[in-house]
């Protein structure tokens, strides 16, 4: 019986064509749907560059897993960002219209751990994994020019001008990042769809340069081939 049930489970190309077709259905229609458009927080997404790569839809072991990640980056950018910054940490007022000669630099070292499970018994034909990403390390970030600029008041509009060099960091835990995939193989043909999202339990504060945190919730849907 359990070689019978593992023949209809991965022997039957037109099933998993099948279930792979109206999975990739449902996720198109759920990203056409009619939605309003929301930046991330500061610009920063919660997705990772290159977290899924290569290989991404290949079989995996059934059981438990740990990944472990170290990720480093440094990043600059130049007046347009520095200044909406300073817009969003309160260091220039809403009501003010502001010209920025400044430079933003920020460096982070993150430890990222992903512990999942792979179930041996297969899910509407495929192969489900369900795992979490913890998130741990330190932020630092700079910024450092000239801010000139008006400010509307009831008494009129006042001009003001001055050097701004602020510089903060953070070091805490990051948030939680849940994450299910399902894959089905057929030969050499690997598709699989995942779902995932943020939980926004991690270091934040909106007046604050560095976050480990985005400041808010997400979720995002996908698929793959391989």
């Amino acid at each position: 019986m359990v070689s019978d049930a593992k023949k209809i489970a991965f022997d039957c190309p037109r099933s998993i064509r099948s279930i792979a077709s109206i999975a990739v259905l449902a996720l198109g229609i759920i990203v056409s749907a009619p939605r309003s458009a929301l930046a991330d927080e500061g610009g920063v997404s919660f997705w990772l560059p290159g977290f899924f790569g290569s290989l991404a839809a290949a079989p995996q072991q059934p059981g438990w897993s740990l990944t472990s990640i170290y990720y480093h980056t440094s990043v600059s950018a130049g007046a347009d960002v520095a200044r909406a910054r300073e817009f969003e940490i309160g260091r220039i007022p809403i009501t003010a219209t502001a010209n920025v000669s400044a430079s933003l630099d920020a460096r982070a070292d993150l430890a990222l751990a992903l512990p999942a499970y792979t179930v041996a018994t297969p899910v509407f034909g495929g192969q489900l994994t369900v795992g979490a990403i913890g998130i741990y390390g330190r932020e630092s970030t700079s910024l450092a020019g000239t801010v000139t600029g008006a400010l509307a008041t009831p008494l009129g509009t006042l001009p003001f001008s001055r050097f701004d060099s602020i510089s903060d960091s953070v070091t805490g835990f990051g948030d939680v990042l849940p994450i299910a995939t399902l894959r089905w193989n057929n030969g050499v043909h690997n598709y699989m769809t995942y779902i995932t999202g943020d939980i926004p339990v991690g270091a934040y504060d909106s007046t604050r340069l560095s976050n480990i945190g985005i400041g808010h919730g997400a979720i995002d849907a996908g698929g793959g081939y391989t």
